[in-house]
């Protein structure tokens, strides 16, 4: 997957940066939890639905539908840092 097939908006909250899949899809969050250990990127949280992890010291909530919201209000960190992450979403599809 690439970043345009991502929607990006502000999160509810307004604070925050989401891209939200395009198309409907379900990421194996176990098999992106381990890319991210790979990757030396600190795991937070991780639930069945859920995973809260930070890139570069940024916050990053992936849930299950592929749906990201990175902790920032800036557009280009977010897109930074999920340029870092996206590639992967796209290889733990279950």
């Amino acid at each position: 997957m690439q970043r345009q097939d991502f929607e990006q908006g502000k999160c509810n909250s307004g604070r925050n940066i989401q891209f939200s899949p395009k198309a409907r899809i379900t990421v194996d969050l176990n098999k992106f939890a381990a890319f991210l250990e790979r990757q030396y990127f600190p795991i937070e949280i991780q639930t069945p639905s859920l995973l809260i992890f930070k890139v570069g010291g940024i916050q990053v909530d992936l849930n299950s539908s592929g749906k990201t919201i990175v902790k920032t209000e800036s557009t280009e960190i977010a897109r930074s840092v999920f340029s870092e992450i996206v590639r992967e979403i796209g290889q733990c599809l279950k």
